[in-house]
């Protein structure tokens, strides 16, 4: 969710993440341009470390922007969950098969209450002590909720001029990796085109490629990924000024195609190939939201194989 302004949305809408914690009960959250700094995220007079969706039970994950003020920004809230199966025993691990994409889509249950104390592990990491932390124990379907608490959280792809703009969270779970960006904008003029498709957009497949290696499990990367990648991703699409507009630009697309072409999948296409009109972005100055005139700028991309074992009911199931 690109929510234009953490500090703003708590403002105006201060009941919106809790009430949406409170509906869907999600696993993991991520928010795109906080536009937060550090000083934002500490500052007990707003409540946000130690605070937001702490008593709802989730761990919270800031990157804040060192170059700019005010610019750009991630957030990540992870449901905060406690492994009692192999707790205060020696037990021996055993392999289970890895999960497909259906088996994430089971009802919820409820949450318990226990106290836990945090230790700080990562300065991004909003560890906050708290009296009452809410830990969820409850099962979901098959799936072992150990596989469900992260193993190591990052913040860089490893160059300082993608780095100091607090546009990357990754978080390692156990069977799989996910990242959270805000892909940099080209620009209304498109000063940031060549740095967006030649740096921003290659290194971050290279370093999703070496995770995914290294680790030996599927790659999810999410977020506002700032492309309209096909013509149903545009309401417009055919109109002469969107080569020339950032999102919608050939350079743009085919930097996109490549790395789908590079072992990944739009899921959301990939569910529902000949949707049309779902979009992710409107230009609220136009007004173009009522007539839905926008695009889709937001996606879940992940490893092929995640999709390649699961069984044809499976890639037909639509998120709740």
């Amino acid at each position: 969710w690109n929510v234009a302004g953490l500090r703003a949305l708590m403002r105006n809408h201060p009941t919106a993440l809790p009430d949406l914690v409170k509906e869907y009960q999600p696993d993991v959250i991520c928010l795109q341009e906080t536009k937060l700094q550090d000083i934002h995220v500490d500052d007990p007079k707003l409540k946000i470390k130690g605070h937001l969706l702490q008593k709802e039970g989730y761990d919270a994950y800031y990157n804040c922007a060192t170059a700019k003020k005010g610019y750009s920004g991630t957030a990540v809230f992870v449901k905060r969950r406690k492994n009692e199966k192999n707790e205060g025993e020696d037990s021996k691990k055993s392999k289970k098969k890895q999960a497909t994409i259906g088996s994430f889509f089971q009802p919820k249950k409820g949450t318990s209450k226990k106290k836990d104390n945090n230790d700080d592990d990562d300065g991004g990491k909003d560890n906050e002590e708290c009296d009452h932390l809410t830990i969820d124990t409850s099962p979901i379907g098959d799936i072992d909720i150990s596989n469900l608490i992260p193993l190591d959280v990052s913040y860089k792809l490893g160059k300082k001029a993608h780095d100091e703009e607090g546009r990357v969270i990754t978080i390692d779970f156990p069977l799989f990796s996910m990242s959270n960006l805000y892909v940099p904008n080209s620009g209304q003029k498109l000063d940031r085109l060549g740095y967006r498709t030649d740096s921003w957009d290659a290194d971050l497949l290279a370093v999703m490629q070496k995770k995914e290696k290294e680790r030996n499990v599927p790659i999810i990367w999410l977020g506002d990924l700032n492309v309209a990648h096909k013509s149903t991703d545009a309401w417009n699409d055919g109109a002469k000024h969107l080569a020339k507009t950032a999102g919608t630009t050939p350079e743009e697309r085919a930097s996109f195609q490549r790395q789908l072409d590079s072992g990944f999948v739009d899921v959301f296409r990939l569910l529902h190939p000949d949707a049309q009109g779902q979009y992710t972005y409107w230009s609220q100055r136009a007004g173009n939201r009522p007539p839905n005139k926008g695009l889709r700028l937001d996606y879940f991309v992940g490893s092929s194989s995640l999709i390649s074992e699961a069984s044809d009911e499976e890639k037909k199931i639509v998120a709740r």
